[in-house]
């Protein structure tokens, strides 16, 4: 683990540890799309982009409640600064920190916190995945089985269109869910609707650990291309590598 990634990982466990002090006092408000939002998710995004932007110069940062900024020279902050809102809203414990830094390669660091499980998962490129500071393992290659768990988008779940493999299981916080399928609780994920800042932290931690990154018509995900403020239409998701996508 290179000294950055540790610097990275302290900043944010040290936010979860804050979002969790104050989610007792939490405001709830609702967003023009009736979804939720807190103070917690406005205070904590603030307070990221307070330390990270000054110790990575030449970095931007696009975060959910406060927008998109392009990539600066030396990489853009993809912040989800509370996943899982509705879940925090209402008391669940199952919500998250997701934190990545992308440079002109594409993904570069990536930390994910999940304050009231005592999770940090971490990666970095090259430098593989890590689970409460500890390496993780490659996830195994090979099939996904009909009794394996999957992780479902809510709105994938319902099509009719994709025949997709697994039981499914959705957390309703993505940090988990990516997490989740990380750590091989679930053998797959399949997602759509997404942008960049809710999934950037999984991806490359599943990538590190040999996991393919597709849509489902089997063409390659590339962060590069959806660097932009905008949801990932496409129907997408992690999977083991030499799996099937779908049922035949």
């Amino acid at each position: 683990m290179t000294p950055e990634l540790t610097h990275l990982i302290s900043i944010v466990d040290e936010a979860g540890r804050n979002a969790l002090e104050m989610k007792s006092g939490r405001v709830v408000e609702f967003k023009g799309d009736g979804s939720h939002v807190t103070n917690v998710d406005r205070e904590t995004e603030l307070w990221l982009k307070a330390r990270l932007l000054p110790d990575w110069k030449g970095t931007t940062m696009w975060g959910e409640e406060f927008g998109f900024e392009p990539m600066g020279e030396k990489g853009l902050w993809l912040i989800d600064p509370i996943d899982g809102t509705s879940n925090f809203a209402h008391g669940l414990p199952l919500w998250g920190i997701s934190v990545a830094l992308m440079d002109h390669m594409g993904l570069q660091l990536g930390v994910i916190v999940l304050p009231e499980l005592g999770v940090t998962l971490s990666a970095e490129r090259g430098g593989g995945a890590f689970w409460n500071g500890e390496p993780m393992p490659k996830i195994a290659a090979g099939e996904i089985a009909v009794s394996d768990l999957v992780s479902v988008n809510e709105t994938l779940a319902k099509q009719k269109e994709y025949a997709l493999l697994g039981k499914y299981r959705l957390s309703g916080a993505f940090v988990i869910d990516g997490a989740f399928t990380v750590k091989q609780y679930y053998r797959a994920l399949y997602g759509v609707n997404e942008k960049l800042y809710d999934i950037a932290a999984s991806v490359l931690a599943a990538r590190e650990l040999g996991a393919e990154i597709k849509f489902l018509d089997g063409s390659d995900f590339n962060e590069l291309d959806w660097a932009q403020d905008v949801n990932i239409r496409k129907p997408w998701g992690m999977f083991p590598a030499g799996s099937k996508l779908l049922r035949s």
